[in-house]
């Protein structure tokens, strides 16, 4: 719950950086924060719940249009109680690379989320369209999972998405493309699906089945183990360290489920006693509960897993070769492709040998695994 300001300009109320719209007697929309002519949102933002204001405990019920376009945001975690996000909302912020969306979000706006740098998106179950232009220019996604309630892609969707090369989709019947060009300059895109039933029926789909765009596979589950570590984040914030450009759904203490995400981090508000998140790798269509990690949000058993954690190093690919950069300490790396498939197993060196381009594949050096795109 956050305190207030009230403002006389278009936002009415600020709260710790947010500026929010009266939308009803118990409802706030996330507004713009334009004065100069520049949108000041930035960095990572957390929204609450709820915000405290002249006596009134509103809920933070939905994101006004192009509340940050064009801003500096890098990373947003939308929470449950917001169920519509206005058009444009996230356009041409150009360093948004993450973003974890409501569970009760029912659309993908027009332009939601074009001309941003995501990498990795979950759209959650009750998902039925995404709109005209939603991805458009999105020139660094990589993997989009879809859910089972998608019906509808409309035009211009994920054109120019040139990195798109995953498609994981739960959809029994084939999602109507509603025109030409939804995967405008886009090619070699592998779509991971249930089951053979599934499978046949994109097959004979006019669009789905056009073996120049999308290869069609059944999804058989996760290969490769996932890692988490913890970070503490001032007193507030347990950042959950996901890193590894896998889908996850999280739940909380009570059992329910609290988020779905294929962002880097998610965060966790920090208290005393610690309570428990599981955090469960997904592909959507499989759970793989056997994987499953435990979280802790009390600050004070997060210490240690800060202290212990392995020398930074990054994982990168770029022009056919994969790069460790920094000090691996003898760790050993390996190599899979997307199914799963082992392609090499040595210990880590400043480089690799080429592979073959246009793949993703998933690198784990110790703890650490990434998917890298050459």
């Amino acid at each position: 719950m956050m305190g207030c300001a009230m403002w006389m300009r278009a936002q009415d109320i600020e709260a710790n950086g947010i500026y929010y719209n009266i939308i009803s007697d118990t409802q706030v929309a996330v507004a713009p924060a334009f004065y100069d002519g520049v949108n000041h949102y930035e960095g990572c933002i957390i929204l609450p719940e709820r915000v405290y204001c002249d006596g009134v405990n509103y809920e933070v019920a939905a994101i006004a249009p192009r509340a940050f376009w064009q801003s500096g945001v890098t990373q947003i975690q939308i929470p449950n109680s917001v169920t519509m996000i206005g058009e444009a909302a996230f356009a041409d912020a150009e360093d948004l690379a993450n973003i974890t969306l409501p569970l009760g979000l029912t659309a993908v706006s027009r332009y939601m989320l074009a001309g941003t740098a995501v990498a990795n998106v979950v759209l959650p179950e009750g998902v039925t369209d995404i709109e005209k232009g939603a991805f458009e220019d999105c020139s660094q996604l990589r993997t989009i999972f879809l859910p089972m309630t998608l019906k509808t892609i409309d035009e211009n969707a994920f054109s120019y998405c040139t990195s798109l090369k995953e498609v994981y989709c739960d959809a029994s019947v084939p999602p109507l493309m509603l025109g030409d060009e939804i995967f405008e300059g886009v090619s070699g895109v592998h779509v991971m699906l249930p089951d053979v039933a599934t499978s046949r029926r994109y097959q004979n789909d006019d669009l789905w089945g056009d073996d120049e765009l999308f290869s069609l596979w059944i999804d058989e589950g996760l290969a490769v183990l996932p890692t988490m570590q913890q970070e503490r984040i001032g007193g507030n914030w347990i950042a959950l360290n996901l890193g590894n450009n896998l889908a996850y759904k999280i739940y909380g203490p009570d059992g329910y489920l609290t988020a779905v995400t294929a962002a880097d981090r998610y965060y966790l508000p920090a208290g005393a006693p610690s309570e428990e998140y599981l955090v469960v790798p997904t592909t959507l269509m499989y759970d793989e509960e056997d994987l499953e990690l435990v979280a802790q949000t009390e600050p004070a058993a997060i210490e240690d897993v800060v202290d212990d954690a392995e020398p930074e190093f990054k994982i990168i690919g770029f022009d056919g070769m994969i790069y460790i950069n920094g000090y691996t300490n003898g760790l050993r790396m390996y190599v899979y492709d997307m199914y799963g498939r082992e392609w090499y197993s040595r210990y880590a060196v400043n480089n690799w040998i080429s592979l073959p381009g246009q793949r993703i594949y998933i690198v784990r050096v110790g703890n650490t695994v990434r998917k890298v795109l050459l």
